[in-house]
């Protein structure tokens, strides 16, 4: 679930469609088989899941044009699944995926830690060239112990970070990421606006790009790809 959005990136980007840097956007179609899936069953399945034409291809943004080095993102002390104490540090030398949800999401986020984790299998021995971060947006719930019990449903490769909220609301403004909590559904369950981009920094933690949660997997495959092959 989504909200609008109003500090840096919100004046450029508008959830759910671009505005002003956030035009100019470019557009990229890539093969599936870029991501080393040649079973024409296992094609098939993440066709369905992802939403690919019969062709097999999905345009989709896969660049924001907010310039690399832009300031998004900083410091940040955060307690991971197993209750280690990270730092940006701790992904020095690494491309850092961030994304920013919570386990009790009913849609965007296990859709996005789907992809983040079948594009670290495909990306095979170049994965540890990567570290993909799930920050909690809900750390009262969102303790190391959930996190150590859920993420693993998509990957064991998938970092989960919490603390205490005002942490998670200082990190959150340092990556104009958004998030609030809304009203009670009928269910009693309560849902927690958030965006939904994906962050992506360089292994020296500077700002490299933005994605959409539109991006496919091998969209995020041909990029990783790319960036590690620099």
């Amino acid at each position: 679930m989504t909200v609008p959005s109003g500090n840096r990136i919100g004046r450029r980007i508008a959830l759910g469609g671009a505005v002003g840097l956030g035009a100019a956007i470019a557009f990229v179609a890539v093969d599936p088989g870029a991501m080393g899936v040649t079973s024409h069953g296992a094609l098939d399945a993440l066709a369905r899941l992802l939403g690919w034409n019969h062709h097999g291809k999905l345009a989709t943004t896969t660049d924001s044009a907010i310039p690399p080095g832009a300031p998004i993102g900083g410091p940040f002390t955060l307690t991971n699944q197993f209750g280690q104490t990270m730092t940006p540090a701790s992904f020095q030398g690494r491309w850092m995926l961030v994304y920013f949800g919570y386990s009790r999401c009913p849609d965007d986020c296990p859709l996005t830690l789907e992809k983040l984790a079948i594009m670290m299998t495909a990306l095979g021995k170049l994965a540890e060239h990567v570290a993909p971060l799930f920050i909690t947006v809900d750390p009262t719930h969102d303790t190391p112990a959930v996190l150590r019990a859920y993420l693993p449903k998509f990957s064991n490769k998938i970092i989960g970070l919490t603390g205490p909220l005002p942490e998670i609301a200082k990190v959150a403004k340092e990556y104009d990421a958004y998030f609030t909590a809304t009203d009670h559904e009928a269910s009693g369950k309560s849902l927690i606006g958030h965006s939904t981009y994906i962050y992506l920094m360089a292994p020296n933690g500077k700002f490299q790009n933005l994605f959409p949660v539109s991006i496919t997997v091998p969209q995020l495959v041909h990029v990783m790809r790319k960036m590690i092959a620099q």
